[in-house]
């Protein structure tokens, strides 16, 4: 959670910025303001360090140290890898990501079965990561054409509203963690943690599908149609990933409760139900056409909404549902996020929000796996635990990875389109 939060912070839109603009204009840009970039960005990494150093009071003053250093290469390695995704580097970045994701597990089930160490495991994902800095670093670079067409005072208001969303937006997500943190015990805490925390696989979807669109969606400005088509595609891409998943969680979430936690946290299981509801959104990134046309304002107030939202309904649901109100607030909060988003991506299109949310073919896919996956539950309602998760992630595995492979598909073929 420090890790995240803090690599957002101190990041401040920088990795959204160099997405959405070409990078001729962005290097010159940087060259021509580097004296105030670097005060801002100097005190901004001192500030949240230091904050980090006084409320991380469970960690030891190494452990503290060597925490810092892995944000510091997060940091920098976030940036790196941007830059060469932005360079039609998308296969050289995925083979890098594939390849240290394979270590990171690694190590972790090392750590695991050798003896747990915090400092241990921080310390090697560490040095993976710095391994993965190396590599990225002498990786070949493309080159875009020249296009110093923007002008610097909107576009310096574009990067700071996009720094203040990314703010903004890491306060959403873990805003329903704070409000809870100081109101409840650490095991209740623990039941609404697990019931409510989002599983990573989602968010690296999104990101991903996200850069593409961005860089897709950039270089396509004054082309509406394309845009659309682009924007259409990627509902249809991820929600063949998401759709299945969603309702694999949804039918045997007490199977997966029971065979993950030896039924230690069955409790998690009311939370756990109305957070999942999230997921059938993340099938695309909402703000990216927004971003592309530098209106880092709409994507601002959109952070803003979502979490006043969230703020007024925890409020009022948590005397009345508990925890369970949390969660549910947190839900509705985003879905307002996202029709807010769409509104303002179809308005600056000139088109209805029908135009580029294909709604009556993702209804129809949702029906369709809502019906495979409620068979499947009814079939398997006499078989044993085990076979039943086992047949059931099997049968879930088999739909994700036809849908991946579509996926990668459209993530490595740029003449899609």
């Amino acid at each position: 959670m420090y890790t995240n939060i803090i690599n957002i912070i101190i990041s401040f839109g920088l990795s959204a910025v160099i997405l959405s603009t070409n990078l001729n204009f962005f290097f010159s840009f940087i060259k021509n303001n580097r004296k105030k970039l670097s005060i801002f960005y100097s005190l901004l990494w001192i500030s949240a360090l230091v904050i980090f150093f006084l409320f991380a009071k469970s960690f030891s003053l190494s452990l503290k140290f060597l925490l810092t250093g892995f944000i510091i290469i997060q940091n920098i390695t976030t940036v790196s890898e941007t830059l060469l995704i932005k360079r039609k580097g998308e296969k050289i970045s995925f083979a890098i990501n594939f390849i240290y994701s394979l270590f990171f597990f690694g190590w972790h089930i090392y750590i695991l079965t050798s003896g747990y160490s915090l400092y241990n495991l921080i310390a090697g994902v560490t040095v993976i990561s710095i391994l993965k800095l190396i590599v990225i670093s002498i990786v070949p670079k493309g080159n875009e054409e020249n296009e110093n067409n923007y002008d610097e005072k909107h576009f310096l208001n574009h990067w700071k509203y996009l720094g203040i969303n990314e703010v903004l937006g890491v306060i959403s997500k873990w805003i329903d963690k704070i409000f809870l943190l100081y109101l409840l015990t650490a095991a209740d805490f623990a039941i609404f943690f697990n019931g409510s925390f989002e599983i990573p696989l989602f968010g690296l979807l999104i990101s991903v599908m996200g850069n593409f669109l961005s860089i897709e969606i950039s270089g396509s400005i004054l082309q509406a149609d394309k845009i659309k088509k682009l924007f259409r595609e990627s509902f249809n891409v991820l929600s063949a990933i998401v759709f299945p998943l969603f309702f694999f969680l949804f039918f045997f979430r007490e199977e997966l409760f029971s065979f993950v936690f030896k039924d230690k946290y069955n409790a998690s299981l009311p939370i756990f139900v109305i957070s999942i509801f999230i997921l059938p959104l993340r099938i695309n990134n909402y703000s990216v056409i927004l971003q592309c046309f530098s209106q880092g304002k709409k994507i601002l107030l959109g952070s803003v909404l979502d979490i006043l939202v969230a703020i007024i309904l925890m409020l009022a649901l948590y005397p009345i549902m508990g925890t369970r109100g949390i969660a549910l607030a947190i839900v509705i909060a985003t879905y307002c996020q996202v029709l807010f988003y769409l509104w303002h991506s179809a308005k600056i299109l000139n088109i209805n929000i029908s135009q580029i949310l294909p709604l009556k073919k993702l209804a129809i896919r949702l029906l369709l796996f809502f019906t495979l996956y409620f068979a499947l539950f009814f079939i398997l309602s006499g078989v044993g635990l085990k076979m039943k998760l086992l047949t059931a992630t099997l049968f879930t595995g088999l739909i994700v990875m036809t849908g991946l492979l579509k996926y990668f598909k459209t993530f490595f073929k740029r003449e899609h389109v």
